[in-house]
């Protein structure tokens, strides 16, 4: 399985969450907002190219199929607590799934995410960038 194959598997996957806009490679710039001008919870997934570790190379520096892989996805919305709940369900929707035999994807400890609030958009988003990882 490629990278552009494992990133539309996982776009595929976050599409089947109901209550969550997912978008592809690009922050949408009218999302939906509520009456109060708060953008409903979103999530955008980035596409990431993998490498291949050291370890999955022979001597002749073939990587005989070895890659590793990261889901990188950004969730916001117009509200922290919106935010924070569609984070928890992006997590469920990701953390374990096994996007091919023999791989699960988990999610990357990056020291610790903060709800942050980007005000360089119009209305303002709260947001939290999350990171999952697989190895083939």
């Amino acid at each position: 399985m490629t990278p552009a194959d494992l990133h539309a598997a996982t776009l595929n996957r976050l599409h089947g969450l109901t209550t969550i806009t997912v978008h592809d490679s690009e922050v949408p710039d009218h999302p939906a907002a509520d009456s109060r001008g708060r953008v409903y919870p979103y999530a955008v997934l980035w596409p990431v190219p993998g490498n291949t570790p050291d370890a999955a190379r022979n001597l002749e520096h073939d990587p005989q199929g070895g890659l590793t892989w990261d889901a990188r996805v950004t969730v916001a919305s117009g509200d922290p607590t919106w935010t924070l709940q569609a984070v928890h369900l992006v997590r469920a929707r990701l953390e374990g799934w096994r996007p091919v035999p023999g791989s699960v994807l988990a999610e990357v400890d990056t020291g610790g995410v903060t709800v942050q609030k980007d005000e360089d958009v119009t209305p303002a988003r709260w947001y939290v960038p999350l990171q999952f990882r697989t190895t083939l």
